[in-house]
């Protein structure tokens, strides 16, 4: 492998999707994902041919509440606060199916099945996939923030088993997952 870094010289564009948690309730958090692309240099219309100064292309935001420990959502909202074409704004209600779904196992799939291609706005589902492990994480975050015993946080939570076999640290062999079912098994043991 070479060093890619040493070639980068002229930056074009830039993606930065942020995703904040935010605590409502116990079992409640919001969720807010941002994804702003911009053009770092004047570009030409694919459609007009007429030059387009750099600037911000995509400024997107979505917000969902979610209820553990199903991860149900709740409510979404979705601003386009900055879009390449008006036309674009006719996918803002295009995430409205999410109410009363479940991030769970399948979540990626569904959303592609149900939002892509021409049903949705491509970097509206970018974003939301990348928000979605976001949610599980931001939603243990905030089930931690108070000192409990690990049979009350397994009693008030998802079961922490849904991670297995979700990335190379968390696959059913490995040391962590190992340790993880030996917590579970200790704190209802007791």
């Amino acid at each position: 492998m070479g060093n890619l870094k040493d070639i980068k010289q002229n930056p074009i564009h830039t993606r930065n999707i942020t995703i904040t948690t935010y605590a409502i309730d116990e079992d409640t958090v919001m969720v807010e994902g941002v994804l702003r692309d911009d053009r770092l240099k004047s570009t030409y219309s694919m459609t007009s041919g007429k030059m387009i100064a750099p600037g911000v292309l995509h400024n997107l935001t979505i917000r969902i509440l979610v209820n553990g420990p199903a991860f149900k959502i709740e409510d979404v909202e979705v601003e386009m606060n900055n879009v390449p074409r008006d036309i674009c704004r006719e996918t803002k209600e295009s995430l409205r199916p999410l109410v009363g779904h479940n991030i769970a196992p399948g979540f990626t799939n569904w959303v592609k099945e149900t939002f892509g291609g021409i049903k949705g706005c491509t970097h509206l589902n970018a974003l939301l996939l990348a928000m979605a492990p976001a949610v599980i994480q931001g939603y243990w975050a905030h089930k931690i923030t108070t000192t409990i015993s690990v049979k009350e946080l397994f009693k008030k939570s998802p079961d922490p088993r849904y991670i297995i076999d979700t990335c190379w640290v968390w696959r059913s062999d490995g040391p962590c997952v190992k340790e993880l079912l030996a917590t579970l098994d200790e704190a209802f043991d007791e």
